[in-house]
């Protein structure tokens, strides 16, 4: 019941202004960009209002109200215009295609149906400026017109058209066939016809367009149910003698409303936002969004500063996001009228091959940390970096693995001086060893373990009694009692060794002499402060 009351109330609008008194229709329509046709059809019904003011002091017609009705479904599309009250015209196109991939959208027309021969937007009479000699008759306009969206931004129409389509003006005249041909064949003489839509996220657009007629440009707005265009019209005529200034420029105002449903109704379509970050970071990143339906494939920016706003069918779609230097990302997004979705889609980076492999790397030496097996991590570790030098994880692990190789020669260090300590001059050189298999650089414990050996050597070299000699009993001397006790002296003659062989030799010339004013028979303590002196 609404819709017919909205039918109804659409058509007694309409014809309330075409009631009016000398009333002039121009080609106001949905689907137009502003005079020329697109082939983008929409289904629904539609009323057009139209209303134009000369801008020449001359024009005999300073002012021009119009209007339309339109109905369409399943790509066939009807429209009824009044050219004045006695003169009506239908206007019939069918969409044979969509646009599918790198193939625009193409529809094929017939308008000014019509018992008039002769018609313009002043009746049977016509613009002075359009009265060309001979003068294409303008009904039954036939054309073929193709529209491909590039972009969100860019959308374009070009066509080929007969009748109000063909003109013999100064500069038009180059536009049909007939300027290949000494003969001007008004009847059968098809002109071209073209215009670029530029878009903009708020909704607005900028529109350049022409023909074999007029050069029109101007900014339309569209949100919903409405689409409203303020246009300059005939602007080939800044650019003329003043005396063809008689009809034109003129300043156009067009609205479009659909008051009962279709494609243009905005409660019947679903809101789809959608913007894009890095995935690591969280950090908005520009891509595309490639929207499928079928063979239809339209495309769009995503933008940084804000989300990417699109206003959608009821249905199903494959959606495809993607970024420089990111991986794709496809997903299958059902659209629900009155629907309103919002994603924030995360893309992960790619990585090249070289970096790969260094991550694969930095995790087995994780593994190898994990286990113990210290040499194989710092080795895997060492080649990872080298492969990427930006890898933070793999520096990250490498100083846990030198930490870790740290702690393990103190620890067998400080064992091999408590074995030296002790007088277990083997243990202590087998400890040591095992420091060998630890440090970067040996040196320093090389030599330590030579001189261990030589004292081995010198052990077995022990001269061996030939002969005895008489006991000389001599008088015992008295000792002198140690000054610390044994423990003392032992962990004073450890500190020692520890400074020694750490390089503090001023520190172990300290600690050894302690050792001997408490012990002066202690032979190591002796030995290894000798030693210290020479450093």
């Amino acid at each position: 019941m609404k819709k017919i009351i909205g039918y109804l109330a659409g058509i007694i609008i309409v014809f309330f202004f075409f009631d009016v008194a000398d009333v002039f229709a121009q080609n106001c329509s949905w689907r137009s960009y502003i005079d020329l046709p697109t082939a983008n059809i929409s289904d629904g019904f539609f009323v057009n209002f139209n209303g134009g003011y000369a801008l020449s002091s001359e024009a005999e017609n300073k002012f021009d109200v119009n209007g339309s009705i339109e109905y369409g479904i399943a790509g066939f599309i009807a429209g009824l215009k009044v050219y004045t009250e006695k003169t009506f015209c239908l206007d019939l196109a069918y969409q044979i295609m969509e646009q599918s991939g790198s193939f625009p959208s193409l529809s094929l027309g017939l308008e000014n149906i019509t018992n008039k021969s002769h018609i313009s937007p002043l009746g049977e009479a016509g613009l002075i400026d359009e009265l060309y000699y001979p003068r294409p008759p303008e009904v039954a306009s036939a054309y073929l017109v193709a529209t491909k969206e590039f972009s969100s931004i860019v959308e374009m129409t070009f066509g080929l058209g007969r009748g109000r389509f063909v003109g013999y003006g100064p500069r038009s005249k180059y536009l049909n066939i007939d300027a290949f041909s000494d003969e001007k064949h008004e009847d059968f003489g098809v002109g071209l016809f073209g215009g670029m839509k530029f878009s903009f996220p708020v909704g607005a657009a900028f529109i350049l367009e022409t023909d074999g007629r007029d050069a029109n440009m101007g900014f339309r707005y569209e949100a919903g149910i409405w689409k409203g265009t303020l246009s300059l019209d005939k602007i080939e005529h800044f650019f003329a003698d003043s005396d063809s200034l008689i009809n034109a420029p003129w300043l156009s105002l067009s609205l479009s409303f659909n008051p009962v449903g279709g494609e243009g109704k905005a409660d019947e379509t679903g809101t789809l936002r959608i913007a894009l970050k890095d995935q690591s970071n969280g950090s908005r990143i520009p891509g595309k969004i490639i929207i499928s339906k079928g063979n239809v494939e339209r495309n769009f920016d995503i933008l940084t500063t804000k989300e990417t706003v699109l206003q959608l069918e009821p249905d199903v779609y494959k959606i495809t996001v993607f970024a420089a230097g990111y991986k794709m990302k496809t997903a299958n997004i059902p659209v629900k009228a009155r629907g309103d979705l919002d994603f924030e889609i995360s893309l992960s980076k790619v990585i090249n091959p070289v970096v790969k492999q260094s991550m694969d790397l930095t995790k087995a030496a994780a593994a190898d940390y994990k286990y113990g097996r210290l040499k194989e991590a710092r080795k895997k570790l060492e080649e990872a970096i080298a492969l990427y030098p930006k890898n933070t994880k793999a520096q990250k692990g490498l100083q846990l693995v030198k930490k870790a190789f740290a702690d393990n020669i103190g620890s067998l260090k400080n064992k091999a001086r408590a074995r030296e300590g002790s007088g277990d001059i083997r243990g202590a050189i087998t400890l040591w060893e095992q420091v060998l298999a630890w440090e970067e650089n040996p040196a320093a414990t090389q030599k330590h373990i030579q001189s261990l050996r030589d004292r081995l050597d010198a052990r077995s070299r022990k001269p061996v009694k030939t002969r005895t000699t008489p006991k000389v009993t001599k008088k015992a001397p008295v000792k002198k009692k140690p000054s610390l006790s044994k423990q003392q002296i032992a962990d004073l003659y450890t500190k020692g060794l520890s400074a020694y062989f750490d390089g503090n030799y001023k520190q172990a010339i300290k600690y050894f002499q302690q050792v001997l004013s408490a012990d002066p028979t202690h032979a190591q303590a002796k030995r290894y402060l000798g030693e210290a002196k020479e450093h």
